[in-house]
């Protein structure tokens, strides 16, 4: 329950009013809690519609020296720092208003909260939840149970998701582990997840959304996860996944590549495509599409297909041009993994789906969640304040319509988000919702 200020009744102030929305706001809502909310500063007076860069890391590759020679390098490979970043837009600007009464601005605080801020505030929580959670859908990573795709129930699944997290390198600390009531049901399936997810009684929303931590994993259910459906067609033919080749060998970092090699035919690829492409290192390593390649592999062959997250590190890789690594083969072997047909990555028939949920296996950094702290309003004839805290910002307003001869209590929120590095992050799929 969020803290109260008080019991006495007092007259409610925008200012009041402002803290307690925030804090029921923070009780009731997941994606700031599982996001990381460090880029708040820099959009303090924005709007929506503005745009940041978020810096990601940059790419280098390790060369071995030996002032002797042999056979190892006895001159340094000096490297260009190839520095990615993503676009962060401001893009919703969320508003709860109601009518107040005067007897309800003198009503204690707890009365207050229960009867208007609370079911207020639970609105405005699972709108931001279900805005924030759409960067799911350009996380790297993807797992799928078998050919199914169905919700995993069996440590085998919640071991293999732990697998890829680790091969794409995501911090071991703070791993975060998001699932639908689908997949909640799935795992409690499971007598060492029940086990796990015994706990004391829960005092929030959130806590009773908590599953407790499982296999290294912060596990939390949200009703507002987003779903994938069918996009491009070139996944499938005869029934079997489609083989396609990389067109060159890559540096890490490249986030525009050409496929070459498949099998001809008006097939295209689509924005928000998965590809599943294997890396030198010997793992497949999947990328999502963030574009609508314009030429169909009516050639056998398709250019400018961009992806994110660009292609990243493997342990061990050697400097080429230019200081940065290869870490795709020219030829290597590309598959378009969520189209018509679920991928098993064989040539073996697979069983087709419409479309699933996307839970996510993720570190908090893989995101970045804004909420811009707002000005007070220039205008005469509406009371202000605006509340920031634990990287959220609400904006109360209380005016007066003249027209209606009304109160008025509005809390509004300028919200940003974006998946930042998608490399920290595995997209769970569940056809079961």
């Amino acid at each position: 329950m969020a803290t109260s200020y008080g019991t006495q009744n007092t007259f409610l102030t925008p200012d009041v009013i402002a803290r307690e929305a925030l804090l029921i706001l923070e009780d009731n809502i997941v994606a700031p809690q599982m996001m990381s909310t460090s880029a708040t500063a820099d959009f303090t007076g924005a709007k929506v519609g503005d745009t940041i860069r978020i810096r990601r890391p940059a790419f280098f590759g390790v060369d071995e020296f030996d002032r002797t020679g042999g056979n190892i390098n006895n001159t340094v490979t000096i490297q260009d720092a190839v520095e990615n970043s993503v676009n962060l837009v401001i893009e919703k600007h969320f508003d709860v208003s109601f009518e107040v009464s005067s007897k309800e601005l003198a009503f204690a605080v707890d009365d207050f909260n229960e009867r208007l801020l609370k079911p207020a505030m639970s609105a405005l929580a699972q709108k931001i939840d279900q805005y924030a959670l759409t960067k799911i859908a350009n996380l790297g990573g993807l797992f799928g149970v078998a050919t199914t795709y169905a919700a995993p129930s069996s440590l085998t699944h919640v071991a293999s998701i732990v697998e890829k997290m680790n091969n794409q390198n995501i911090p071991m600390t703070n791993r975060k582990f998001l699932v639908s009531p689908a997949m909640q049901t799935a795992l409690y399936g499971i007598t060492e997840f029940v086990r796990a997810d015994i706990r004391g009684a829960a005092t929030s929303p959130v806590e009773e959304a908590s599953l407790g931590r499982f296999m290294g994993l912060d596990t939390v259910m949200s009703q507002n996860l987003p779903k994938h459906s069918t996009l491009g067609t070139a996944a499938t033919t005869a029934s079997t996944d489609v083989v396609y080749t990389s067109g060159a060998a890559y540096t890490e970092g490249t986030t525009t590549i050409n496929i070459a090699g498949g099998p001809a035919g008006v097939l295209t690829l689509a924005k928000g495509d998965t590809l599943a492409i294997d890396y030198i290192d010997g793992i497949t390593r999947e990328h999502v599409v963030t574009n609508d390649p314009s030429i169909p592999f009516a050639s056998n062959a398709i250019t400018g297909v961009t992806i994110t997250p660009g292609l990243y590190g493997v342990s061990g890789a050697t400097a080429v041009a230019a200081g940065v690594p290869n870490v795709v083969a020219s030829g290597a072997t590309v598959r378009n993994v969520t189209s018509t047909l679920v991928a098993d990555r064989t040539t073996t028939a697979v069983t087709p789906v419409g479309s699933y949920t996307m839970g996510a296996a993720f570190h908090p950094s893989a995101f970045q969640l804004v909420f811009v702290p707002q000005p007070n309003p220039m205008g005469p004839g509406t009371s202000s304040s605006t509340v920031n805290y634990n990287g959220m910002s609400l904006r109360v307003l209380q005016s007066y319509d003249h027209i209606k001869k009304r109160d008025l209590i509005s809390v509004d929120c300028l919200v940003g988000a974006a998946a930042v590095d998608g490399r920290l992050g595995v997209r769970v799929a569940s056809v079961n919702g």
